[in-house]
């Protein structure tokens, strides 16, 4: 059965390595007949109590496109060790609650399947990619039980371009069927 799976690249950068890895994922899961859709983030305002409620336009935007999708993928960098402030901005604002007085994640993302992946120097994303993890966790989303972590080469950050490698499908590859078993 075909499912709506929504991306979220936690990289702002145009021509993001780790877009790399959302378009290969992307391509093989429309291949399987799911329907895709990338989320754009970059206008969210910074998270702020004072503006919470009502929320502002961009953030009820995206609450919508969450709420549609069956199920969510995040690529990320490593940014000191950790997820990029946006993606951070991004998941506050997602995991806040939608009306005032009301505690806890909204009802829309509880319990939806979230794969991780990343694409980083020597660590392969490992620290942001348990990071993640963690955090999706207490907001209540189900993190997939496997991560694939790329390592990005040498020549990647030289000539600002990246290409998958065969070994770097395969273990996407093995990501994106765990994902498709779990929907």
């Amino acid at each position: 059965m075909s499912k709506n799976i929504l991306f979220i690249n936690g990289s702002l950068r145009k021509k993001s390595f780790n877009q790399t890895l959302v378009d290969y994922i992307k391509s093989q899961l429309e291949k399987k007949g799911h329907r895709v859709e990338q989320l754009d983030f970059i206008n969210l305002p910074l998270f702020n109590q004072d503006i919470e409620f009502p929320a502002p336009s961009e953030v009820q935007k995206i609450r919508d496109i969450i709420k549609k999708s069956d199920a969510l993928w995040i690529v990320s960098p490593e940014y000191n060790g950790t997820f990029p402030g946006g993606l951070k901005n991004f998941l506050d604002w997602a995991s806040r609650p939608i009306e005032q007085g009301v505690f806890g994640p909204p009802s829309f993302i509880k319990d939806k399947l979230v794969a991780v992946s990343g694409a980083a120097g020597r660590s392969g994303a490992a620290s942001v990619r348990e990071n993640l993890i963690k955090l999706l966790t207490s907001m209540s989303l189900k993190p997939l039980g496997t991560s694939t972590g790329i390592v990005l080469p040498t020549e990647a950050f030289q000539t600002g371009e990246f290409v998958l490698s065969d070994e770097n499908k395969k273990e996407l590859d093995k990501q994106i069927d765990d994902f498709i078993k779990a929907l």
